[in-house]
């Protein structure tokens, strides 16, 4: 059998294995995807020392980029819930787009701020907002995930400045100014598209989250306002967009430089966390374990090992095929097909 077929058989296995291991066998996702990476390193005949070498580097590159933004995120969405910051910051959006259309205005949310923000940062911002709005709605979470997925990768992935638009557009030399305008015009039905798509998947996969259960709703309980709301999101926002303008101006300076370091994802979602944090304080001062290692901090933490795992295996898988045969097999088989445009939209698909 050719080592194409070889590499295509084991993708559709590997493909296979992960969905086996997490829908019907219930395994956890992080060793589903070492299975999946296994899998597809010995059907498409990889040497198994390469696949280790890509699966660690993978993994470690993922952990790299974004293990300290989902850390760092995942304990201020659960400062923001706790203080009661989600909660005014839902009330606030269905105000606005009214409970009906809640889901879409989460997505209309994630258009534009993922057009300054990343969007993996965003959406670990985001996400408190769209389970508080999934239990004030009863619009199922899976509608509320996609929804506000889909917005932010819609514009993530057409217009610039984030960096693949970007580099494609310095790559093919092309008018960056008519790169964002018909980015931003091709973003709307997509991310429309996936709006409808989310209300479909949201009827099949219903689910609600769930209060803990020691918690009983007080609606006399003091809440912050709009403003000290949304600060802890608005402010990480604002200083990774001036990052993106001052990079996009370029030259030297301090103050450029101030941009540069606290306008880094990291950094940006740290300040946010220290507003959520006094928020939190000033609605429960009589809580001196927040930050404590039995504190609700080491409990948001526990959840957020577990996510950093997760993809970070994830990015492993992707650096073994990364590492595979798999790329000059495209190459090959799309070199000689006359499918114009179609062939880079299939080709990042399949990766």
């Amino acid at each position: 059998m050719s080592s194409t077929a070889l590499v295509i058989i084991g993708l559709v296995l590997a493909v296979l294995v992960l969905v086996l291991f997490t829908v019907k066998l219930k395994i956890h996702p992080f060793f589903a995807l070492i299975a999946t990476s296994a899998t597809f390193a010995i059907v498409s005949g990889m040497n198994m020392e390469d696949m280790l070498s890509a699966f660690t580097s993978g993994m470690g590159g993922t952990i790299a980029d974004i293990g300290l933004v989902i850390a760092l995120g995942t304990v201020t969405g659960t400062l923001l819930e706790k203080s009661g910051a989600a909660e005014t910051m839902a009330k606030t959006i269905l105000k606005i787009t009214g409970k009906k259309h809640a889901a879409l205005g989460l997505a209309i949310t994630g258009y534009f701020v993922s057009i300054p923000v990343f969007c993996d940062s965003a959406f670990v911002l985001l996400s408190p907002i769209a389970r508080r709005l999934s239990k004030d709605t009863k619009i199922s979470m899976t509608t509320m995930a996609i929804s506000l997925a889909m917005g932010l990768h819609a514009t993530h992935m057409f217009v610039p400045p984030t960096p693949g638009p970007l580099a494609v557009a310095g790559i093919l030399n092309a008018d960056l100014g008519m790169v964002i305008l018909f980015g931003a015009l091709v973003s709307i039905p997509v991310m429309l598209v996936g709006y409808f798509a989310s209300l479909a998947a949201g009827k099949r996969y219903y689910y609600i989250p769930q209060d803990d259960e020691e918690e009983t709703p007080d609606e006399n309980a003091k809440q912050p306002g709009a403003l000290a709301a949304f600060l802890p999101i608005l402010v990480p926002i604002l200083l990774m967009l001036l990052k993106t303008i001052g990079d996009m101006i370029g030259g030297e300076g301090i103050i450029l430089s101030i941009l540069n370091v606290i306008g880094t994802p990291a950094v940006a979602l740290l300040v946010g966390l220290l507003i959520a944090a006094y928020t939190y304080h000033t609605i429960h001062p009589e809580d001196k374990l927040a930050w404590s290692f039995d504190g609700l901090v080491a409990d948001s933490l526990k959840t957020a090992g577990q996510i950093v795992l997760i993809v970070g295996a994830g990015g492993a898988f992707g650096g073994v095929l990364k590492a595979s045969a798999m790329q000059s097999v495209l190459t090959n088989a799309f070199s000689g097909l006359t499918i114009g445009i179609l062939a880079p939209f299939l080709i990042g698909f399949i990766f």
